[in-house]
């Protein structure tokens, strides 16, 4: 990437991730997929889409985009997870994930790279089985590209809401 130019450098990153979801959308089957908002620490609001077994079966893509604020200002982001449901029993199920994430904003570039841990509750017996509450946790390192420190090791922690379809 010699010579390339710092702007397309960070093009790079969401054109990465709209051609991704592009070839999920394309690919994924309508049943179980998922739609979904979140929120937690670091402050912010992150809504994604989710594809069932758009890696592999059993192993699914969250397309993510996001905004942080924090002392340093606000953000918005785009980031990409692959997850593994790793044990289900209605209503509950446990999966793991891992993922990177790009942060721009506030004169600062981020690459954040995170493992996760989460949980979903879905209301099966309340008859709305597409609806699923979540919660997760992270683990994970922050890069400064520019004007911004890198973090090792940085934590996060969401509660949000899905909607399977």
């Amino acid at each position: 990437m010699a010579g390339m130019t710092r702007p397309l450098r960070t093009r790079i990153l969401p054109i990465l991730l709209l051609v991704a979801l592009a070839s999920g959308l394309a690919t994924a089957s309508a049943q179980g997929n998922w739609f979904g908002v979140r929120s937690g620490y670091p402050l912010g609001v992150t809504l994604h889409y989710g594809i069932a077994n758009a890696l592999s079966n059993g192993y699914d893509l969250r397309v993510s985009g996001k905004l942080v604020v924090d002392n340093a200002g606000s953000r918005f982001g785009l980031g990409l997870d692959a997850m593994h449901t790793f044990a289900a029993a209605s209503p509950l199920s446990a999966y793991l994930g891992a993922g990177p994430s790009m942060e721009f904003g506030s004169g600062t570039a981020l690459l954040d790279l995170h493992a996760l841990l989460g949980g979903e509750f879905r209301f099966t017996d309340f008859g709305l089985s597409q609806l699923g509450l979540f919660a997760e946790g992270t683990l994970g390192a922050t890069i400064g590209i520019s004007n911004a420190a890198s973090r090792f090791p940085t934590f996060g922690a969401a509660l949000g809401v899905n909607w399977h379809f």
